[in-house]
């Protein structure tokens, strides 16, 4: 497993594979907004142009997402998303919210290796 290219933000480091991307958010971050969403969706799409892809997006317990946010996505290309995060009853309320957003694979992990392995099965 190769790392292709990896791109750096204020916000958050994406480490692209051949198959899959890791975007891990800032232990800081408290919001990942939509214009940081789009940026990295963007980036994520011109990076595998046709090919689909598998997305892992890996961020701490006090980082919130609005799922809402993913309706304007273009997200056509994604065929799974493993979200990385620590355990929580309150979290994990997030992310079932966050699953009906997304029609493809969905996946929550506590660690990144877990997520990746799960990644490299598409």
């Amino acid at each position: 497993m190769t790392i292709n290219n990896t791109k750096t933000y204020s916000f958050a480091q994406v480490t692209f594979y051949d198959t899959f991307v890791h975007c891990l958010f800032n232990e800081d971050l408290e919001l990942v907004s939509k214009e940081k969403a789009l940026e990295i969706v963007n980036a994520v799409n011109k990076f595998y142009g046709n090919q689909k892809y598998v997305l892992i997006s890996e961020r701490g317990l006090n980082t919130q997402f609005d799922s809402e946010i993913m309706e304007s996505l273009d997200l056509h290309k994604m065929k799974g998303l493993a979200i990385v995060s620590p355990n929580g009853d309150e979290r994990r309320q997030q992310l079932i919210k966050e699953q009906s957003y997304f029609e493809g694979s969905f996946a929550f992990f506590e660690t990144f290796d877990a997520a990746k392995e799960w990644a490299l099965t598409f």
